[in-house]
C-alpha cells in the first residue's frame, strides 16, 4: 500500500492530467529501454515480431480482447506533435491494442496471434492515458516503478533506463552527471557508473554482430557482464581505467569479443566457458596470465586454464604439493583398512608406475635446462 501511495504522489507532482486517447494517436517509444536501440527505433513490423517473441503480447490480447482494458492501468504518454502521443510507458498493451483494432496486421506465421485477435470481443478505439509535459517528468515515477516498485525490469532493461535518464546530465563533467544521477535513482555512484560502463560494452559488441560469435541477445545475461567489471583484472583485460570508465576510449576490442565469448552461449557449444558468476574469479585470474590466456582461447576449459594462471612453474608445483598430500593421507589410512584388496594393491603399483614417471620427466627436464645454461669453455 506504501508504495502505491509513493507513486500516487509522484504522479501529482508531476501534474499528469487523465484524458482518454484515440489508439491510432498512440506511437510507440523509440527509446524503449526494453529493446536495443537498433529495435526500438527500426521498422514496426521488426518491433512488432519482438513484442511477440518476447514480451508475451498473446496473453494481452487475450486479456484486453475478453475483458477490455483497464482502467486502472493507464498509459503514460508525452504529446508528440498535434494530435499525437508518444507512450513511454506501455508499449506492450499499445501493440496489443493496435492488434485488436487493425491498424496492424499479426506477425506472418503467428496463428494463435491471429486467431486471439479474430475472437476479440473488446476492440477499444479509446484508452486512458496519464499526459505528461515533459518526459523527465515520467522517468522518476519509471525509476520507482521498475528498479524499486513491483514491476522490476531485468538487468539490461534498467541499464537502458539508467542511460537514458542520464543523458540529463550530459553537459555535466562525468563524475558529477553520475553522482545527480545515483542521487535520483537511489543507488551508489560507482554501482550506476558500472552499470552504464556495462551497457556500453554491450552495445558495442553489439554494433558489431556480437564480433561473429553467433550469439542471440535474448540468450545474454547482462547481469554477468556487469558483475565481470567488479574484477580489477578483468578492467585491465579490456583496457579501461576503471568499472566507471564510461568513455572507455582505451577499449581492447579483441579482449572485449574474447569476454563475450567466453561469458555466452555460442554457436556449437551447448553452455558458456564461465558458466556462473563465481566463476568470474577464476576468470580474473586467467587474463593476468598471458599464458593461461593462450590455454583458455585454445581449449575453452576455463579450469585447466587457472591452473597454469600463476604461470607454468607455480602450476606444475601445485600439482605436484596436490598429489603429495592425497599420497600421504592414502598412507594415513593403510593401517585403518580391516583387508587390502587386489584392487588396492594394483591402484598402489599403478602410482608407483606414475610416480616414477613424473620423477623421470622432472629430473630429465632439470638435467636439459642445467646444461643449457653452462657456457661452454673456450679451448
Amino acid at each position: 500500500m506504501a508504495k502505491t501511495k509513493d507513486m500516487e504522489t509522484i504522479v501529482r507532482a508531476a501534474a499528469a492530467r487523465s484524458v482518454l486517447l484515440p489508439v491510432t494517436n498512440l506511437h510507440f517509444d523509440r527509446n524503449n529501454p526494453r529493446f536495443p536501440p537498433k529495435v526500438a527505433q527500426g521498422p514496426v513490423a521488426d518491433l512488432m515480431q519482438r513484442f511477440v517473441r518476447d514480451e508475451r503480447l498473446l496473453e494481452i490480447i487475450e486479456s484486453v480482447g475478453n475483458h477490455g482494458f483497464f482502467p486502472g492501468e493507464p498509459l503514460l504518454v508525452v504529446p508528440d506533435g498535434d494530435d499525437d502521443y508518444r507512450v513511454v510507458e506501455g508499449n506492450r498493451r499499445l501493440a496489443a491494442l493496435k492488434l485488436l483494432v487493425r491498424e496492424l496486421e499479426p506477425p506472418s506465421g503467428r496463428t494463435s496471434i491471429e486467431e486471439a485477435v479474430e475472437a476479440a470481443e473488446f476492440r477499444p478505439k479509446k484508452v486512458p492515458c496519464l499526459v505528461f509535459d515533459d518526459e523527465n517528468e515520467i522517468l522518476r515515477y519509471l525509476g520507482f516503478r521498475h528498479i524499486t516498485g513491483i514491476k522490476a525490469w531485468s538487468a539490461l532493461q534498467k541499464a537502458r533506463y539508467a542511460e537514458r535518464m542520464y543523458q540529463k546530465y550530459k553537459t555535466l563533467p562525468e563524475d558529477e552527471g553520475l553522482r545527480l544521477l545515483a542521487r535520483e535513482t537511489g543507488t551508489r555512484r560507482d554501482t550506476v557508473g558500472q552499470m552504464l560502463t556495462a551497457l556500453k560494452l554491450y552495445d558495442r559488441a553489439e554494433a558489431k554482430n556480437f564480433f561473429g560469435l553467433s550469439i542471440v541477445p535474448e540468450q545474454i545475461e547482462f547481469s554477468v557482464l556487469g558483475t565481470a567489471l567488479s574484477y580489477s583484472a578483468l578492467i585491465d583485460f579490456l583496457g579501461l581505467e576503471s568499472r566507471s570508465d564510461i568513455m572507455q576510449k582505451g577499449l581492447e576490442e579483441g579482449s572485449l569479443k574474447d569476454l563475450f565469448d567466453w561469458l555466452f552461449v555460442v554457436e556449437g557449444r551447448s553452455k558458456p566457458i564461465v558458466t556462473e558468476s563465481r566463476n568470474l574469479r577464476k576468470l580474473a585470474a586467467v587474463v593476468s596470465s598471458e599464458t593461461a590466456i593462450k590455454e583458455l582461447r585454445k581449449s575453452g576449459n576455463l579450469d585447466q586454464s587457472y591452473e597454469l594462471s600463476s604461470g607454468p612453474e607455480e602450476a606444475l608445483a601445485d600439482s605436484l604439493r596436490t598429489a603429495l598430500r592425497r599420497l600421504e593421507t592414502a598412507q594415513a589410512l593403510v593401517p585403518k583398512v580391516p583387508k587390502i584388496s587386489e584392487e588396492h594393491m594394483e591402484l598402489a603399483e599403478g602410482l608407483v608406475k606414475a610416480a616414477a614417471a613424473v620423477h623421470d620427466v622432472v629430473f630429465g627436464a632439470h638435467r636439459r635446462q642445467k646444461r643449457s645454461t653452462i657456457k661452454p669453455s673456450r679451448g
